[in-house]
């Protein structure tokens, strides 16, 4: 007696079998969308950010980099950042002249989420808002590399904070 290992094709066997396979893969992936979603929203709530961490390991003296808004002048300056009572600090000295503000740990980019260090401060007699994204260096020193902004800005300024290393 012959045994048959395969239903042929377009038979009512076949067509029962790729049903019930067609039927389990979409089980399959159904259970894993039903899995991963939750775990995806409970990963992008484990992602907020650790600010009494950052204002610890951020903390210290900086070399700045700059170039104006809406300008070609670039300039040099020295940034301190401190961790005041649970506020980061920042003093800002360019060309001789120290300014006092605070910076906020802020998320850009909606969904993504994109941590980002904000600044608002005055520098000239005028208002700036600052926003920088950071990086460690090879020696996990922290970096931020940013943009300046003046209300009515048409080319933001830049600016490049490098870890004076003592």
């Amino acid at each position: 007696m012959r045994v048959e290992r395969f239903a042929k094709p377009g038979s009512a066997k076949w067509l029962r079998f790729s049903s019930l396979g067609i039927m389990r893969a979409f089980l399959a992936i159904l259970a894993i969308l039903v899995i991963a979603n939750p775990a995806r929203c409970a990963d992008a709530d484990s992602k907020q950010l650790d600010e009494e961490f950052l204002r610890g390991y951020m903390a210290g003296e900086y070399d700045l980099i700059g170039r104006k808004v809406d300008s070609t002048v670039t300039y040099t300056a020295h940034v301190t950042l401190r961790d005041e009572g649970g506020v980061l600090q920042v003093l800002r000295t360019i060309e001789g002249k120290t300014d006092k503000c605070a910076a906020r740990f802020d998320t850009v980019a909606g969904a993504d989420r994109i941590p980002v260090l904000r600044m608002h401060f005055r520098f000239d007699g005028k208002e700036y808002d600052a926003t920088y994204r950071w990086q460690s260096d090879p020696d996990n020193y922290p970096r931020f590399a940013g943009y300046v902004y003046l209300t009515g800005t048409k080319s933001p300024g830049l600016e490049a904070l490098f870890p004076i290393h003592q």
